[in-house]
Protein backbone atom coordinates (compact mmCIF):
# COMPACT_ATOMS: atom_id res chain seq x y z
CA UNK A 1 0.00 0.00 0.00
CA UNK A 2 2.77 2.39 0.86
CA UNK A 3 4.44 1.70 -2.52
CA UNK A 4 0.98 2.37 -4.32
CA UNK A 5 0.86 5.82 -2.47
CA UNK A 6 4.04 7.12 -3.58
CA UNK A 7 2.88 6.67 -6.79
CA UNK A 8 0.12 8.99 -6.20
CA UNK A 9 1.75 11.55 -4.53
CA UNK A 10 5.22 11.73 -7.14
CA UNK A 11 1.74 11.89 -10.14
CA UNK A 12 1.00 14.99 -8.36
CA UNK A 13 4.40 16.24 -7.85
CA UNK A 14 5.37 15.42 -11.64
CA UNK A 15 2.36 17.22 -12.90
CA UNK A 16 2.92 20.43 -11.01
CA UNK A 17 6.34 19.84 -12.39
CA UNK A 18 5.07 19.93 -16.24
CA UNK A 19 2.18 22.61 -15.38
CA UNK A 20 2.89 25.46 -13.64
CA UNK A 21 0.93 28.06 -12.02
CA UNK A 22 1.87 31.17 -10.81
CA UNK A 23 5.24 31.67 -8.68
CA UNK A 24 3.49 32.07 -5.67
CA UNK A 25 0.77 29.24 -5.60
CA UNK A 26 3.96 27.75 -6.44
CA UNK A 27 5.79 28.40 -3.14
CA UNK A 28 2.83 27.43 -1.76
CA UNK A 29 2.68 24.15 -2.91
CA UNK A 30 6.48 23.53 -2.43
CA UNK A 31 5.52 24.64 1.31
CA UNK A 32 2.25 21.95 1.93
CA UNK A 33 4.16 19.17 -0.07
CA UNK A 34 7.08 19.28 1.86
CA UNK A 35 4.89 19.44 5.19
CA UNK A 36 3.76 15.77 4.37
CA UNK A 37 6.61 13.40 5.00
CA UNK A 38 7.45 11.10 2.32
CA UNK A 39 6.58 7.30 2.47
CA UNK A 40 9.13 5.14 4.32
CA UNK A 41 10.92 3.20 1.49
CA UNK A 42 13.59 0.65 0.70
CA UNK A 43 16.89 1.99 1.10
CA UNK A 44 20.14 1.19 -0.82
CA UNK A 45 24.04 2.25 -1.94
CA UNK A 46 22.88 3.88 -5.06
CA UNK A 47 23.55 7.23 -5.80
CA UNK A 48 22.17 9.97 -8.62
CA UNK A 49 23.52 13.72 -8.94
CA UNK A 50 24.61 15.84 -10.89
CA UNK A 51 23.43 19.74 -11.96
CA UNK A 52 20.47 21.53 -13.40
CA UNK A 53 21.14 24.68 -15.33
CA UNK A 54 19.22 26.99 -17.61
CA UNK A 55 18.29 25.61 -21.75
CA UNK A 56 21.44 26.83 -22.86
CA UNK A 57 23.78 25.33 -20.53
CA UNK A 58 25.07 28.99 -19.39
CA UNK A 59 23.26 29.63 -16.28
CA UNK A 60 23.05 27.09 -12.93
CA UNK A 61 19.13 27.37 -11.45
CA UNK A 62 19.62 27.38 -7.92
CA UNK A 63 17.08 25.94 -4.97
CA UNK A 64 14.90 24.12 -7.79
CA UNK A 65 13.23 22.17 -6.52
CA UNK A 66 13.32 18.04 -7.43
CA UNK A 67 11.26 15.19 -6.89
CA UNK A 68 13.54 11.54 -7.73
CA UNK A 69 10.76 8.76 -8.22
CA UNK A 70 11.52 4.46 -8.56
CA UNK A 71 9.28 2.81 -11.05
CA UNK A 72 9.91 -0.65 -9.56
CA UNK A 73 10.32 0.06 -5.54
CA UNK A 74 8.29 2.97 -5.13
CA UNK A 75 10.93 4.77 -3.51
CA UNK A 76 9.82 8.51 -3.74
CA UNK A 77 12.90 11.53 -2.47
CA UNK A 78 12.62 15.18 -2.52
CA UNK A 79 15.19 17.81 -2.39
CA UNK A 80 16.91 20.98 -4.06
CA UNK A 81 19.59 21.82 -5.95
CA UNK A 82 22.54 24.51 -4.23
CA UNK A 83 23.57 27.60 -4.82
CA UNK A 84 25.76 25.80 -8.17
CA UNK A 85 22.58 24.49 -9.27
CA UNK A 86 23.70 21.01 -7.84
CA UNK A 87 22.06 17.81 -6.49
CA UNK A 88 22.57 14.10 -4.87
CA UNK A 89 20.43 11.48 -3.66
CA UNK A 90 22.07 8.97 -1.57
CA UNK A 91 21.05 5.62 0.00
CA UNK A 92 19.01 4.46 -3.52
CA UNK A 93 18.23 0.73 -3.91
CA UNK A 94 18.95 -0.81 -7.04
CA UNK A 95 15.94 0.78 -9.67
CA UNK A 96 14.85 2.61 -12.52
CA UNK A 97 14.35 6.59 -11.67
CA UNK A 98 12.71 9.10 -13.19
CA UNK A 99 13.55 12.79 -11.55
CA UNK A 100 11.96 16.38 -12.41
CA UNK A 101 12.76 19.57 -11.73
CA UNK A 102 10.64 22.37 -10.99
CA UNK A 103 11.22 26.14 -10.74
CA UNK A 104 9.16 29.15 -11.84
CA UNK A 105 9.69 31.28 -14.67
CA UNK A 106 11.59 28.00 -15.54
CA UNK A 107 9.10 25.16 -16.99
CA UNK A 108 9.24 21.91 -15.31
CA UNK A 109 11.70 19.49 -16.85
CA UNK A 110 11.93 15.64 -16.35
CA UNK A 111 15.45 14.43 -17.13
CA UNK A 112 16.39 12.86 -20.30
CA UNK A 113 13.88 15.29 -22.14
CA UNK A 114 14.27 16.18 -25.68
CA UNK A 115 11.57 19.20 -25.23
CA UNK A 116 9.54 21.38 -22.61
CA UNK A 117 6.60 19.00 -21.61
CA UNK A 118 8.10 15.13 -22.89
CA UNK A 119 8.53 12.81 -21.21
CA UNK A 120 12.05 12.01 -19.90
CA UNK A 121 14.51 9.10 -19.54
CA UNK A 122 14.69 6.74 -16.80
CA UNK A 123 17.54 6.65 -14.73
CA UNK A 124 18.88 3.13 -14.18
CA UNK A 125 20.42 2.32 -11.03
CA UNK A 126 22.16 -0.63 -10.30
CA UNK A 127 23.46 -1.94 -6.43
CA UNK A 128 26.21 0.36 -5.50
CA UNK A 129 26.36 2.25 -8.64
CA UNK A 130 27.37 5.56 -8.35
CA UNK A 131 25.81 8.05 -11.57
CA UNK A 132 27.30 11.60 -11.30
CA UNK A 133 26.71 13.15 -14.84
CA UNK A 134 22.70 13.67 -14.81
CA UNK A 135 22.02 17.21 -16.32
CA UNK A 136 18.77 18.66 -16.19
CA UNK A 137 18.41 21.87 -18.68
CA UNK A 138 15.68 23.56 -17.84
CA UNK A 139 14.19 25.78 -20.51
CA UNK A 140 12.09 29.54 -20.02
CA UNK A 141 8.45 29.27 -20.20
CA UNK A 142 7.05 31.36 -23.24
CA UNK A 143 4.72 34.39 -23.27
CA UNK A 144 1.97 36.34 -25.35
CA UNK A 145 0.74 39.74 -24.38
CA UNK A 146 -1.44 42.52 -26.44
CA UNK A 147 -3.21 45.45 -26.00
CA UNK A 148 -7.68 45.10 -26.28
CA UNK A 149 -9.42 48.12 -27.20
CA UNK A 150 -13.01 48.55 -27.95
CA UNK A 151 -15.12 49.46 -30.67
CA UNK A 152 -13.81 53.01 -30.29
CA UNK A 153 -10.41 52.37 -30.45
CA UNK A 154 -10.13 53.30 -26.70
CA UNK A 155 -8.24 50.91 -24.02
CA UNK A 156 -10.82 48.15 -23.21
CA UNK A 157 -9.87 47.36 -19.47
CA UNK A 158 -11.08 44.39 -17.37
CA UNK A 159 -11.55 42.92 -20.81
CA UNK A 160 -11.96 39.22 -19.88
CA UNK A 161 -9.21 37.37 -22.14
CA UNK A 162 -9.12 33.41 -22.36
CA UNK A 163 -5.98 31.77 -23.35
CA UNK A 164 -6.45 28.44 -25.27
CA UNK A 165 -4.46 25.54 -26.86
CA UNK A 166 -4.40 23.92 -30.20
CA UNK A 167 -4.11 20.26 -29.84
CA UNK A 168 -4.60 17.09 -31.37
CA UNK A 169 -7.28 14.89 -30.21
CA UNK A 170 -9.03 12.23 -31.73
CA UNK A 171 -7.00 13.20 -35.07
CA UNK A 172 -8.43 16.60 -34.80
CA UNK A 173 -6.52 19.61 -33.87
CA UNK A 174 -8.80 20.81 -31.00
CA UNK A 175 -8.52 24.25 -28.59
CA UNK A 176 -8.17 22.63 -24.78
CA UNK A 177 -6.70 24.34 -22.04
CA UNK A 178 -2.90 25.18 -21.75
CA UNK A 179 -1.11 22.03 -20.74
CA UNK A 180 0.81 24.84 -18.09
CA UNK A 181 -1.92 25.24 -16.12
CA UNK A 182 -2.30 28.99 -17.44
CA UNK A 183 -6.30 30.65 -16.09
CA UNK A 184 -7.39 33.56 -18.01
CA UNK A 185 -6.39 36.79 -17.09
CA UNK A 186 -7.85 40.40 -17.37
CA UNK A 187 -6.52 43.53 -19.01
CA UNK A 188 -5.20 46.17 -17.04
CA UNK A 189 -6.11 49.87 -17.44
CA UNK A 190 -4.24 50.51 -20.68
CA UNK A 191 -6.06 47.50 -21.94
CA UNK A 192 -2.97 45.02 -22.09
CA UNK A 193 -3.02 41.97 -21.26
CA UNK A 194 0.05 39.03 -20.72
CA UNK A 195 -0.12 35.15 -20.53
CA UNK A 196 3.12 33.48 -19.42
CA UNK A 197 4.88 29.93 -18.51
CA UNK A 198 3.41 28.74 -21.51
CA UNK A 199 4.89 25.09 -23.28
CA UNK A 200 5.71 25.64 -26.50
CA UNK A 201 3.19 25.06 -29.08
CA UNK A 202 -0.28 27.00 -30.68
CA UNK A 203 -2.39 29.56 -28.88
CA UNK A 204 -5.75 31.31 -29.77
CA UNK A 205 -6.15 34.00 -27.05
CA UNK A 206 -9.83 35.39 -26.91
CA UNK A 207 -11.41 38.49 -25.52
CA UNK A 208 -14.85 39.26 -23.88
CA UNK A 209 -16.21 42.63 -22.19
CA UNK A 210 -18.98 42.99 -20.25
CA UNK A 211 -22.08 43.71 -22.39
CA UNK A 212 -23.75 47.65 -21.71
CA UNK A 213 -27.20 47.78 -20.24
CA UNK A 214 -29.97 47.94 -22.51
CA UNK A 215 -29.85 51.57 -23.97
CA UNK A 216 -31.47 53.95 -26.53
CA UNK A 217 -31.51 57.48 -27.59
CA UNK A 218 -33.79 59.62 -25.92
CA UNK A 219 -35.67 62.53 -27.33
CA UNK A 220 -35.66 65.95 -27.05
CA UNK A 221 -39.10 65.99 -24.76
CA UNK A 222 -38.05 63.39 -22.72
CA UNK A 223 -34.43 65.14 -21.12
CA UNK A 224 -36.58 68.26 -20.70
CA UNK A 225 -38.62 65.98 -18.74
CA UNK A 226 -36.51 64.58 -16.89
CA UNK A 227 -34.51 68.04 -15.93
CA UNK A 228 -37.86 69.43 -14.79
CA UNK A 229 -39.18 66.42 -12.55
CA UNK A 230 -35.74 64.89 -11.92
CA UNK A 231 -36.98 61.30 -12.52
CA UNK A 232 -35.25 58.93 -14.74
CA UNK A 233 -36.54 58.78 -18.09
CA UNK A 234 -38.69 55.20 -18.87
CA UNK A 235 -36.71 52.32 -19.44
CA UNK A 236 -36.21 50.66 -23.01
CA UNK A 237 -39.23 48.60 -24.31
CA UNK A 238 -37.07 46.47 -26.18
CA UNK A 239 -33.60 45.14 -25.14
CA UNK A 240 -30.63 46.10 -26.93
CA UNK A 241 -29.85 44.97 -30.49
CA UNK A 242 -26.45 44.55 -30.04
CA UNK A 243 -24.37 43.09 -27.56
CA UNK A 244 -19.95 42.35 -26.68
CA UNK A 245 -19.33 38.96 -28.81
CA UNK A 246 -16.00 36.92 -28.13
CA UNK A 247 -13.55 38.19 -30.10
CA UNK A 248 -10.23 35.91 -31.47
CA UNK A 249 -6.97 37.64 -32.38
CA UNK A 250 -6.43 39.19 -34.86
CA UNK A 251 -9.97 40.31 -34.99
CA UNK A 252 -12.92 37.81 -35.72
CA UNK A 253 -15.71 36.95 -33.92
CA UNK A 254 -15.55 33.56 -35.74
CA UNK A 255 -14.00 30.89 -34.04
CA UNK A 256 -13.13 29.41 -36.82
CA UNK A 257 -11.10 32.06 -38.11
CA UNK A 258 -9.23 32.59 -35.02
CA UNK A 259 -5.31 32.74 -36.37
CA UNK A 260 -3.06 30.22 -34.28
CA UNK A 261 -0.22 32.09 -31.87
CA UNK A 262 3.05 29.91 -32.69
CA UNK A 263 5.87 30.20 -29.45
CA UNK A 264 8.86 28.67 -28.71
CA UNK A 265 10.60 27.90 -25.39
CA UNK A 266 11.44 30.88 -23.86
CA UNK A 267 9.69 33.02 -26.81
CA UNK A 268 8.15 36.24 -26.47
CA UNK A 269 5.48 36.97 -28.51
CA UNK A 270 4.12 40.54 -28.11
CA UNK A 271 1.60 43.09 -29.66
CA UNK A 272 -0.94 40.39 -29.86
CA UNK A 273 -3.11 43.35 -30.17
CA UNK A 274 -7.43 43.22 -31.39
CA UNK A 275 -10.12 45.14 -31.07
CA UNK A 276 -13.59 44.04 -29.79
CA UNK A 277 -16.92 44.48 -31.41
CA UNK A 278 -20.44 44.89 -31.03
CA UNK A 279 -22.38 42.81 -32.74
CA UNK A 280 -26.06 42.43 -33.86
CA UNK A 281 -28.34 39.89 -31.66
CA UNK A 282 -30.70 37.72 -32.51
CA UNK A 283 -33.84 36.55 -30.79
CA UNK A 284 -34.26 32.48 -30.74
CA UNK A 285 -37.58 31.39 -30.14
CA UNK A 286 -39.18 27.32 -30.44
CA UNK A 287 -40.80 24.70 -28.76
CA UNK A 288 -39.70 20.85 -26.94
CA UNK A 289 -42.36 18.26 -27.55
CA UNK A 290 -42.54 14.26 -27.52
CA UNK A 291 -42.78 12.72 -30.31
CA UNK A 292 -46.39 13.18 -31.44
CA UNK A 293 -46.21 16.53 -31.18
CA UNK A 294 -47.29 17.32 -26.97
CA UNK A 295 -45.65 19.89 -25.08
CA UNK A 296 -42.78 17.70 -23.59
CA UNK A 297 -42.45 19.11 -19.51
CA UNK A 298 -39.03 19.50 -18.95
CA UNK A 299 -37.56 22.38 -16.50
CA UNK A 300 -35.09 23.97 -18.86
CA UNK A 301 -33.79 24.70 -22.03
CA UNK A 302 -29.89 25.62 -22.36
CA UNK A 303 -28.04 26.85 -25.43
CA UNK A 304 -24.57 26.33 -25.36
CA UNK A 305 -21.38 27.20 -27.60
CA UNK A 306 -19.91 24.54 -29.92
CA UNK A 307 -16.76 24.37 -32.14
CA UNK A 308 -13.96 23.87 -29.08
CA UNK A 309 -13.78 20.97 -26.34
CA UNK A 310 -14.41 23.76 -23.63
CA UNK A 311 -18.47 23.85 -24.65
CA UNK A 312 -19.89 27.01 -22.37
CA UNK A 313 -23.60 27.60 -21.16
CA UNK A 314 -24.63 31.08 -22.69
CA UNK A 315 -27.94 30.85 -21.23
CA UNK A 316 -30.43 28.71 -19.76
CA UNK A 317 -33.92 29.39 -19.95
CA UNK A 318 -37.45 27.73 -18.21
CA UNK A 319 -39.64 26.35 -21.07
CA UNK A 320 -43.29 26.75 -20.46
CA UNK A 321 -46.60 25.01 -19.76
CA UNK A 322 -46.88 25.38 -23.56
CA UNK A 323 -43.36 23.98 -24.28
CA UNK A 324 -42.02 26.95 -25.70
CA UNK A 325 -38.97 28.86 -24.74
CA UNK A 326 -37.08 31.69 -25.67
CA UNK A 327 -33.53 32.91 -25.93
CA UNK A 328 -32.70 37.36 -26.41
CA UNK A 329 -29.32 38.99 -27.36
CA UNK A 330 -27.44 35.56 -28.90
CA UNK A 331 -24.41 37.19 -30.20
CA UNK A 332 -23.68 35.20 -33.57
CA UNK A 333 -21.96 31.74 -33.67
CA UNK A 334 -22.40 28.01 -33.70
CA UNK A 335 -24.20 27.02 -30.86
CA UNK A 336 -26.30 23.58 -28.88
CA UNK A 337 -29.47 23.86 -27.81
CA UNK A 338 -30.07 21.06 -25.26
CA UNK A 339 -33.04 19.98 -23.61
CA UNK A 340 -32.71 17.25 -20.49
CA UNK A 341 -35.33 15.45 -18.02
CA UNK A 342 -34.74 14.14 -15.09
CA UNK A 343 -34.73 9.97 -15.39
CA UNK A 344 -38.46 9.28 -13.83
CA UNK A 345 -36.93 6.76 -11.18
CA UNK A 346 -33.26 5.34 -10.04
CA UNK A 347 -31.33 3.27 -12.79
CA UNK A 348 -33.66 4.22 -15.52
CA UNK A 349 -33.01 6.83 -18.19
CA UNK A 350 -34.20 9.72 -18.79
CA UNK A 351 -35.00 12.45 -21.41
CA UNK A 352 -33.05 14.69 -23.80
CA UNK A 353 -33.32 16.36 -26.78
CA UNK A 354 -31.03 18.41 -29.27
CA UNK A 355 -30.20 20.44 -31.97
CA UNK A 356 -27.31 22.67 -33.40
CA UNK A 357 -27.96 26.01 -35.05
CA UNK A 358 -26.38 28.49 -36.49
CA UNK A 359 -27.08 32.80 -35.70
CA UNK A 360 -25.80 34.60 -37.69
CA UNK A 361 -27.83 38.18 -36.43
CA UNK A 362 -30.82 37.63 -37.47
CA UNK A 363 -34.25 36.34 -35.18
CA UNK A 364 -34.73 32.10 -35.67
CA UNK A 365 -38.23 31.42 -35.34
CA UNK A 366 -40.62 28.50 -35.06
CA UNK A 367 -37.45 26.07 -33.48
CA UNK A 368 -38.84 22.47 -33.10
CA UNK A 369 -36.96 20.40 -30.43
CA UNK A 370 -38.10 16.39 -29.58
CA UNK A 371 -37.98 15.01 -27.20
CA UNK A 372 -36.64 11.45 -27.19
CA UNK A 373 -35.94 9.11 -24.46
CA UNK A 374 -32.64 8.56 -23.37
CA UNK A 375 -30.93 4.89 -23.77
CA UNK A 376 -30.18 2.34 -21.18
CA UNK A 377 -28.67 -0.78 -21.21
CA UNK A 378 -27.03 -3.62 -18.32
CA UNK A 379 -24.49 -6.62 -18.32
CA UNK A 380 -22.63 -8.60 -15.70
CA UNK A 381 -19.28 -7.93 -14.72
CA UNK A 382 -16.82 -11.71 -14.49
CA UNK A 383 -13.32 -11.85 -12.25
CA UNK A 384 -11.49 -14.86 -14.19
CA UNK A 385 -7.96 -15.63 -12.81
CA UNK A 386 -5.49 -17.70 -10.76
CA UNK A 387 -5.61 -15.44 -7.80
CA UNK A 388 -8.75 -14.20 -5.47
CA UNK A 389 -11.64 -13.12 -6.87
CA UNK A 390 -12.40 -9.53 -5.83
CA UNK A 391 -16.15 -8.95 -4.46
CA UNK A 392 -18.32 -8.34 -7.36
CA UNK A 393 -20.28 -5.99 -6.00
CA UNK A 394 -19.98 -1.93 -5.66
CA UNK A 395 -17.66 -1.84 -8.74
CA UNK A 396 -18.89 0.54 -11.88
CA UNK A 397 -17.70 -0.67 -15.42
CA UNK A 398 -16.04 2.55 -17.23
CA UNK A 399 -17.82 3.77 -20.28
CA UNK A 400 -16.19 6.66 -22.63
CA UNK A 401 -18.49 8.43 -25.36
CA UNK A 402 -16.34 9.23 -28.60
CA UNK A 403 -17.10 12.76 -30.06
CA UNK A 404 -19.45 13.22 -27.60
CA UNK A 405 -21.68 16.16 -28.57
CA UNK A 406 -21.19 20.25 -26.58
CA UNK A 407 -23.01 19.33 -23.27
CA UNK A 408 -24.41 16.07 -23.84
CA UNK A 409 -25.07 14.32 -20.25
CA UNK A 410 -22.61 12.27 -18.62
CA UNK A 411 -24.01 8.56 -19.09
CA UNK A 412 -24.81 7.44 -15.57
CA UNK A 413 -23.35 3.75 -14.35
CA UNK A 414 -24.74 2.25 -11.11
CA UNK A 415 -22.40 -0.07 -9.16
CA UNK A 416 -22.75 -3.72 -9.94
CA UNK A 417 -24.80 -5.84 -7.09
CA UNK A 418 -23.92 -8.90 -5.62
CA UNK A 419 -24.16 -11.01 -8.86
CA UNK A 420 -21.49 -8.16 -10.63
CA UNK A 421 -25.14 -7.35 -12.63
CA UNK A 422 -24.61 -2.91 -13.50
CA UNK A 423 -26.94 -0.77 -15.21
CA UNK A 424 -25.77 2.36 -17.68
CA UNK A 425 -28.40 5.32 -18.15
CA UNK A 426 -28.29 8.14 -20.01
CA UNK A 427 -27.17 7.19 -23.02
CA UNK A 428 -27.16 8.62 -26.02
CA UNK A 429 -27.07 7.08 -29.23
CA UNK A 430 -23.22 6.87 -30.74
CA UNK A 431 -19.95 5.71 -30.65
CA UNK A 432 -19.12 4.15 -27.01
CA UNK A 433 -15.68 2.48 -25.73
CA UNK A 434 -16.72 0.26 -22.85
CA UNK A 435 -14.18 -0.98 -20.56
CA UNK A 436 -10.98 0.11 -18.55
CA UNK A 437 -9.49 0.08 -15.40
CA UNK A 438 -11.55 -1.33 -12.69
CA UNK A 439 -11.04 2.19 -10.14
CA UNK A 440 -8.16 4.26 -9.39
CA UNK A 441 -6.66 4.28 -5.81
CA UNK A 442 -4.09 2.07 -4.13
CA UNK A 443 -5.89 -1.22 -4.02
CA UNK A 444 -4.97 -4.46 -4.30
CA UNK A 445 -7.82 -5.41 -6.72
CA UNK A 446 -7.31 -2.03 -9.01
CA UNK A 447 -3.63 -2.81 -9.59
CA UNK A 448 -3.78 -6.59 -10.10
CA UNK A 449 -6.99 -6.94 -12.93
CA UNK A 450 -7.02 -5.96 -15.99
CA UNK A 451 -9.82 -6.27 -18.49
CA UNK A 452 -9.48 -8.81 -20.54
CA UNK A 453 -12.95 -8.74 -23.05
CA UNK A 454 -15.55 -7.01 -23.30
CA UNK A 455 -18.72 -9.27 -25.30
CA UNK A 456 -21.62 -7.67 -26.70
CA UNK A 457 -24.02 -10.53 -27.78
CA UNK A 458 -21.27 -13.07 -28.83
CA UNK A 459 -19.61 -9.73 -30.46
CA UNK A 460 -15.98 -8.93 -28.80
CA UNK A 461 -15.56 -5.53 -28.74
CA UNK A 462 -12.94 -4.98 -26.16
CA UNK A 463 -11.24 -2.10 -26.97
CA UNK A 464 -12.93 -0.72 -30.29
CA UNK A 465 -15.66 1.40 -30.63
CA UNK A 466 -19.40 0.28 -30.27
CA UNK A 467 -22.05 1.76 -31.83
CA UNK A 468 -25.01 1.87 -29.43
CA UNK A 469 -28.72 3.23 -30.83
CA UNK A 470 -32.14 2.30 -29.88
CA UNK A 471 -31.96 -1.17 -32.16
CA UNK A 472 -28.91 -2.03 -30.95
CA UNK A 473 -28.52 -2.10 -27.34
CA UNK A 474 -26.87 -5.65 -26.04
CA UNK A 475 -28.96 -7.99 -24.59
CA UNK A 476 -26.07 -10.22 -23.36
CA UNK A 477 -22.80 -7.73 -22.21
CA UNK A 478 -20.58 -9.16 -20.37
CA UNK A 479 -17.24 -7.76 -19.10
CA UNK A 480 -14.61 -10.22 -17.90
CA UNK A 481 -11.31 -8.88 -15.99
CA UNK A 482 -8.55 -11.46 -15.51
CA UNK A 483 -5.10 -11.43 -12.96
CA UNK A 484 -3.16 -12.76 -16.43
CA UNK A 485 -0.84 -10.32 -17.84
CA UNK A 486 1.61 -9.60 -20.65
CA UNK A 487 5.21 -8.69 -20.41
CA UNK A 488 6.84 -6.52 -23.44
CA UNK A 489 10.61 -5.47 -22.90
CA UNK A 490 13.61 -4.64 -24.35
CA UNK A 491 16.76 -2.57 -25.07
CA UNK A 492 16.93 -0.17 -27.22
CA UNK A 493 20.95 0.13 -28.89
CA UNK A 494 23.03 1.34 -31.74
CA UNK A 495 24.62 -1.31 -33.97
CA UNK A 496 27.67 -0.73 -31.74
CA UNK A 497 25.49 -2.19 -28.86
CA UNK A 498 25.66 1.04 -26.71
CA UNK A 499 22.54 2.48 -25.13
CA UNK A 500 19.76 4.63 -26.60
CA UNK A 501 17.80 6.93 -24.64
CA UNK A 502 17.19 9.82 -26.28
CA UNK A 503 14.10 7.93 -28.75
CA UNK A 504 11.10 7.10 -27.59
CA UNK A 505 9.58 3.88 -27.64
CA UNK A 506 6.13 3.26 -29.19
CA UNK A 507 3.64 0.15 -29.46
CA UNK A 508 0.59 0.25 -31.11
CA UNK A 509 -1.82 -2.87 -32.80
CA UNK A 510 -1.65 -3.56 -36.47
CA UNK A 511 -5.75 -3.65 -36.38
CA UNK A 512 -6.34 0.27 -37.32
CA UNK A 513 -9.96 -0.17 -36.04
CA UNK A 514 -7.88 -0.81 -32.56
CA UNK A 515 -6.29 3.34 -33.47
CA UNK A 516 -8.82 4.87 -30.99
CA UNK A 517 -7.95 7.66 -28.88
CA UNK A 518 -6.43 6.67 -25.30
CA UNK A 519 -6.47 3.47 -26.31
CA UNK A 520 -4.70 1.16 -23.64
CA UNK A 521 -3.17 -0.65 -26.81
CA UNK A 522 -1.14 2.31 -28.34
CA UNK A 523 1.60 2.91 -25.28
CA UNK A 524 4.80 5.19 -25.61
CA UNK A 525 7.68 5.24 -22.87
CA UNK A 526 11.16 5.93 -22.50
CA UNK A 527 14.33 3.57 -22.46
CA UNK A 528 17.08 4.19 -19.55
CA UNK A 529 19.67 5.60 -19.52
CA UNK A 530 21.01 1.75 -19.98
CA UNK A 531 18.68 1.75 -23.25
CA UNK A 532 16.13 -0.82 -21.37
CA UNK A 533 12.45 0.03 -21.94
CA UNK A 534 9.32 -1.80 -20.36
CA UNK A 535 5.98 -1.26 -22.24
CA UNK A 536 3.70 -3.64 -20.76
CA UNK A 537 3.43 -5.50 -17.11
CA UNK A 538 1.21 -6.89 -14.62
CA UNK A 539 -1.75 -4.86 -13.60
CA UNK A 540 -4.92 -3.10 -15.34
CA UNK A 541 -2.17 -1.06 -17.74
CA UNK A 542 -1.15 -4.76 -19.56
CA UNK A 543 -1.10 -4.64 -23.14
CA UNK A 544 -3.53 -7.05 -24.32
CA UNK A 545 -2.46 -10.07 -26.24
CA UNK A 546 -2.61 -9.17 -29.65
CA UNK A 547 -0.51 -8.06 -33.43
CA UNK A 548 1.54 -5.18 -32.40
CA UNK A 549 3.42 -2.49 -34.30
CA UNK A 550 7.00 -1.55 -32.11
CA UNK A 551 8.69 1.66 -33.37
CA UNK A 552 11.50 4.00 -32.12
CA UNK A 553 11.04 7.38 -32.38
CA UNK A 554 13.31 10.53 -32.32
CA UNK A 555 10.23 12.58 -30.61
CA UNK A 556 6.24 12.95 -30.34
CA UNK A 557 3.92 15.18 -29.32
CA UNK A 558 1.42 14.88 -27.01
CA UNK A 559 -1.79 12.93 -28.07
CA UNK A 560 0.21 12.19 -30.98
CA UNK A 561 0.19 8.56 -30.81
CA UNK A 562 -3.12 8.46 -31.02
CA UNK A 563 -2.90 10.02 -34.60
CA UNK A 564 -4.27 7.75 -37.43
CA UNK A 565 -1.86 9.61 -40.02
CA UNK A 566 1.49 9.47 -37.66
CA UNK A 567 0.99 5.93 -36.91
CA UNK A 568 0.61 4.82 -40.52
CA UNK A 569 3.61 7.28 -41.18
CA UNK A 570 5.41 5.31 -39.06
CA UNK A 571 4.43 1.56 -40.06
CA UNK A 572 7.41 0.92 -42.42
CA UNK A 573 9.88 1.48 -39.40
CA UNK A 574 8.18 -0.52 -36.92
CA UNK A 575 9.06 -4.31 -36.21
CA UNK A 576 6.37 -6.76 -35.67
CA UNK A 577 5.19 -8.90 -32.74
CA UNK A 578 2.94 -10.72 -31.73
CA UNK A 579 1.66 -10.96 -27.81
CA UNK A 580 0.19 -14.48 -26.31
CA UNK A 581 -1.75 -14.57 -23.97
CA UNK A 582 0.24 -14.64 -20.64
CA UNK A 583 3.49 -14.39 -22.69
CA UNK A 584 6.79 -12.91 -21.30
CA UNK A 585 8.32 -11.16 -24.67
CA UNK A 586 11.85 -9.71 -24.77
CA UNK A 587 12.09 -7.49 -28.44
CA UNK A 588 15.11 -5.58 -28.77
CA UNK A 589 15.24 -2.40 -31.17
CA UNK A 590 18.57 -1.18 -32.90
CA UNK A 591 18.95 2.06 -34.56
CA UNK A 592 20.29 2.17 -37.63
Amino acid sequence: MTRARGFIVAGLLFATMLGQTSSRAHAQQVRDQRAVPAPAGPTGTGVVSGVVTSEDGARPVRFAYLVLLGTGTGTMKVSSTDADGRFMFANLPADRYTLGASKPPYLGTVAGARRPGRTGAPIAVADGQKITNVAIRMPMGASISGTITDEKGQPASNTAVTLQQLRLQNGERTLVSPSSGVRDVQTDDRGRYRFFGLLPGEYVVSGLRANPFPARQLTVTEVDDAIKTGSAPPAPSTPSSVRYAPVYFPGTTRMTDAAPIAVGSGEERSNADFRLELVPTARIEGSVATGNLQPAFLPNVALMTTGSSQARTVQSVRIGPDGRFQFSNVTPGTYSLIAQGPAPAAGQAGNFAATTIEVTGADLLGLQLTIQPMLAMSGRIVFRGAGVVPALAGRRIPIRPLNPLAGAPIPSVMPTNDAGTFNITNLLPGNYVIGAPLSFGPTSDSMTWALESVIADGRDITDRPFEITPDSLPKDLVVTYSDRFQELSGRLSRADGAPVSEHTIIVFPEDRTLWVTGSRRIVTTRPGTDGRFTLSGAGPTTLPPGKYLLAAVTDIDRNEQFDPAFLGAIIPAAAPITLLPGEKKVQDLVVK
